[in-house]
């Protein structure tokens, strides 16, 4: 076995140990979505799904009004995508059918900032 061979197994071994370590927490709130009121607080935690899934939903669904913040995200967002999608556009077109001081500087910082993970 070469070098290269060992250290990427290395890596792809770690990569899988974060990937379990990462998604358990996902993967635990989904079993208990699916216990009792009861069942969710024994000791030690089930990790088998339960039968109760669609009478927790039904009951969170009533309780919170979830259909209203469901509509009210649903909104903000098709709407955030739209304005975005249109100053866009209109950057694009500036970009190529006018020459102006400072082009190439603005069109770095606008390609950065597409690229960075604190967008809204």
């Amino acid at each position: 076995m070469t070098r290269k061979t060992r250290n990427e197994i290395f890596i792809h071994a770690i990569l899988i140990i974060l990937v379990i370590v990462l998604a358990f927490p996902v993967f635990f709130a989904l079993v208990t979505s699916t216990l009792s009121f009861q069942e969710s607080y024994e000791y030690p935690p089930k990790l088998i799904p339960g039968n109760q899934f669609m009478s927790n939903l039904k009951d969170a669904w009533e309780r919170v009004n979830i259909g209203r913040l469901f509509f009210n995200s649903t909104l903000i967002s098709v709407v955030v995508a739209v304005v975005k999608t249109i100053l866009a556009l209109m950057a694009a077109f500036a970009y190529t059918h006018f020459r102006f001081r400072g082009q190439g500087l603005l069109f770095s910082l606008c390609m950065t900032n597409s690229g960075s993970y604190f967008q809204d």
